[in-house]
């Protein structure tokens, strides 16, 4: 069940936020021009009535064609929401219930089977994990709680370190077309005003937590700097240069 998900202000799972560049705004103001967290958490929310089961990634699936018997299998849902049948090809799972799977083949598959009748069972559920990354104390996957806010996933990471720009953090969803969306949530106010989360964390949502422009600067000078320059950084001198 959604309900309502972090505070606003505007603004991707490891290599998901390499790929948009998040390191790189990870040094200037985050997020100007992306659009608030409220709108990117609508679009999570599909036709589905909120006490119908949705399918996830990492669900395994067990799809019966009762009168076409060897288009018969069980498997399961990808990380990007699809699964992959002959009669079908790839089409988005995530986000509908088993009955609504079941419509969505029994239409794609008609196209190569004559009259498909199509039983979706769930067989397993997966794991449920948001990622939270950036400057927290254990970057990677946390378990996702029923109403997981962005500051509870946090805190299950480790909680933030002194480099943290908590102003600043990242949150990325995937809408129900299987696109993902960012936004930029204020978790500084959260935490030092008390101002309200509107938004909650759903399965495989991003996190990320970008560093201040101070460390930012620490890391050029300590990378540039000092690694290459034969300083004494226990004197504050140049060394000699033999």
């Amino acid at each position: 069940m959604r309900t309502h998900r972090a505070h606003t202000r505007r603004w991707p799972i490891g290599c998901l936020v390499v790929a948009l560049g998040i390191g790189v705004a990870a040094c200037t103001e985050v997020g100007r021009n992306l659009p608030p967290p409220e709108a990117t958490y609508a679009l999570t929310r599909g036709p589905v009535s909120r006490d119908a089961y949705r399918l996830q990634p990492g669900d395994r699936v067990n799809i019966k064609f009762p009168y076409h018997g060897k288009h018969n299998q069980e498997l399961p849902v990808r990380p990007d929401g699809k699964i992959s049948l002959e009669p079908t090809g790839e089409i988005l799972a995530e986000g509908l219930t088993p009955v609504e799977l079941e419509d969505l083949i029994k239409d794609k598959s008609s196209h190569t089977l004559r009259n498909p009748e199509v039983v979706v069972i769930v067989t397993q559920i997966g794991d449920r994990r948001a990622f939270v990354g950036g400057e927290v104390g254990r970057p990677g996957f946390v378990a996702l709680q029923e109403g997981m806010t962005p500051l509870q996933a946090v805190m299950a990471a480790g909680g933030f370190k002194d480099t943290a720009r908590k102003d600043s953090v990242l949150y990325i969803a995937r809408s129900t077309n299987g696109a993902y969306q960012a936004s930029r949530v204020d978790l500084d106010a959260v935490v030092r005003d008390g101002a309200p989360e509107t938004v909650r964390l759903n399965v495989n949502d991003v996190v990320y937590v970008p560093a201040t422009r101070i460390a930012n600067a620490d890391t050029f000078v300590e990378q540039y700097i000092r690694k290459l320059l034969p300083v004494d950084s226990r004197m504050g001198a140049t060394a000699p240069i033999l």
